[in-house]
């Protein structure tokens, strides 16, 4: 079709695939938009939900809406199918589970209108069940509404590549032969970067239009990133873009591109296969090598990108998953723990062997130490493959901290690591709960009697004055008290069991620790499986210290 024969403004795009429950409020978002010369093109891509139904439904009693059976499947074809029919000046799309707020379309369209750009870009926001959020809150190109720009001016506009917060002249679309593949993952971010780099005019504004739903569970597509065929569908894509990005030949742009790799889209789908990831695959070194190359050609990470992403994405791309695996557990706040004790333990043991091949992109010593220590102490040994994996790692971090990670775990001190950890597992002991107050209450639970609640810490055994274990159904259980005038102040203790020749193993906590009382004079902390608790001074010599600090704070507000 000739890009001159058009006979409305606005095409509006809608590829769908079993998105019934969302349809109707997405189609009823755009058909409310301040534009009666717009036509809707909704394309069906063989949804099996009833979305079709749906639509047909809406499309009947709206002559704006055109249904669309796709010819061929994949969302990417679907999109493809509606530009072809499209016969506005401008498209648009949008998918068929997100909104359209009021106004963006006549914003967008307005801007390209009065500057003659090729394409407009507007805000947006994402959404979930319970929060809401701005992703372009770390994009420079979002702060300042600009007209007829160019994306060497705007380098951080490449951190964007959605296609649906924007809108195009449909004969610049045709012109520059954009089209959407048909890939298991990331069919926009190919077409976008074209647009933006073919474009001689982009038009930025400051309107939010669009709001996209995160949707919980697997059904999306962006919850379904994690498999091999997705990882290596998003690299090819990626090493795509990295050529379009080239060409441009600006170095700030180029810069921006690299990070948007190592610190953004590149470092999620790697960080999102790494969390499935339990064991070789067929697929495994087509994934590394395919990163390797796009790393190759985006060039090295900048240095103020977090070291964890670094050496996540340096040894992934070396081949050892293992270790990536463990590197990006610890990203944004994360931690040295997952769902399966025994991947944990492995993939922790390898990046400790890794970690001296990977300089200069290494974890602090003390990081790193805290960090086994805690895969250590929140791994429960229910077998004999987690027990010998346990061994092993704590065998190698004995050999590389010594002293340091034996103060942290009981089985460590106990000089016999392998004995203690088969002890710990046929013992099976662990604190089902632990109550505040004083005494403080440890509830246990066990296979046996043959050790006793204790609390440990470095260098430290504190026994219970009373305790006794009765027989049940399932074992044992037992109830130890500890005064708290016999815990040391400032000493972090945990739970633990105390056999009759000195062993200590960790007592696994199966219960929440105790809610917070502002009077009460210890404090507990939970981490995993782990319970920590620490004796602190006295309600009465703290309070008094709260109201001066509080009355210094007034004071000072008053003087100002």
């Amino acid at each position: 079709m000739s890009p001159m024969n058009t006979a409305c403004m606005l095409s509006v795009i809608i590829p769908t695939h079993n998105v019934r429950p969302w349809i109707t409020e997405t189609i009823q978002s755009v058909l409310m938009q301040d534009f009666d010369d717009m036509e809707v093109i909704v394309v069906d891509d063989h949804s099996e939900d009833g979305t079709l139904e749906v639509v047909e439904r809406v499309a009947g009693a709206d002559p704006r809406v055109k249904v669309v059976r796709a010819a061929a499947r994949g969302g990417g074809s679907a999109r493809n199918e509606g530009v072809d029919r499209a016969r506005g000046e401008y498209i648009v799309f949008a998918d068929g589970d997100d909104i359209v707020p009021e106004g963006a379309y006549r914003a967008l369209v307005d801007s390209l209108l009065e500057s003659g750009s090729d394409l407009a870009v507007g805000d947006y926001l994402k959404f979930s069940p319970d929060a809401t959020w701005r992703p372009t809150a770390r994009m420079p190109a979002f702060d300042h509404p600009v007209r007829g720009t160019t994306l060497s001016d705007i380098p951080s506009m490449i951190f964007s590549r959605p296609c649906w917060n924007k809108a195009f002249s449909r004969d610049f679309w045709i012109r520059t032969g954009i089209r959407f593949p048909d890939v298991p993952r990331s069919n926009d971010i190919v077409p976008m970067v074209t647009a933006y780099v073919k474009a001689e005019r982009i038009d930025v504004i400051e309107n939010v239009v669009y709001l996209y739903r995160d949707r919980p569970g697997g059904s999306s597509m962006t919850s379904r990133a994690s498999s091999a065929a997705s990882l290596l569908s998003y690299l090819e894509q990626e090493k795509i873009c990295a050529d379009l990005v080239a060409s441009v030949g600006s170095s700030e742009l180029t810069s921006r591109y690299s990070s948007l790799i190592h610190d953004r889209d590149g470092f999620f789908h790697v960080r999102k296969f790494l969390a499935s990831w339990t064991e070789p695959q067929p697929e495994d070194d087509a994934v590394t090598n395919r990163l390797h190359e796009l790393m190759e050609m985006v060039g090295a990470a900048a240095p103020w990108i977090d070291v964890r992403k670094r050496l996540t994405m340096r040894l992934f791309a070396a081949g050892n998953i293992l270790a990536a695996r463990a590197a990006a557990h610890t990203v944004d706040g994360g931690t040295w723990q997952s769902h399966d004790g025994l991947i944990r333990l492995r993939a922790v043991r390898a990046l400790l062997e890794d970690l001296d091949v990977a300089a200069p992109d290494t974890i602090s010593s003390d990081e790193l130490r805290r960090g086994v220590a805690q895969t250590l102490q929140n791994t429960r040994i229910l077998d004999a493959d987690l027990e010998a994996a346990w061994v092993e790692l704590a065998v190698a971090a004995e050999k590389r901290f010594g002293t340091g990670i034996r103060e942290l775990i009981p089985e460590l001190a106990s000089g016999d690591t392998a004995s203690a950890a088969q002890r710990q597992r046929v013992f099976g002991g662990s604190i089902t709960p632990l109550f505040g107050g004083d005494p403080l209450r440890v509830h246990a639970r066990a296979s046996s009697a043959a050790a006793v609640p204790v609390l440990w810490g470095p260098g430290l055994i504190i026994p219970p004055v009373d305790a006794e274990w009765v027989s049940v159904e399932s074992g044992m259980t037992c109830e130890a008290d500890f005064p708290v005038s016999h815990l040391p102040r400032g000493v972090l203790l945990q739970p633990a069991f105390l056999f009759e020749d000195g062993v200590v193993v960790s007592g696994y906590a199966d219960s929440n620790v105790p809610e917070y009382r502002p009077f009460e004079n210890v404090l507990y902390e939970q981490s995993g499986a782990w319970v920590r608790l620490e004796r602190r001074a006295h309600w009465a010599i703290r309070a008094p210290r709260r109201l001066a600090i509080k009355a210094i704070a007034v004071l000072r507000r008053v003087i100002r």
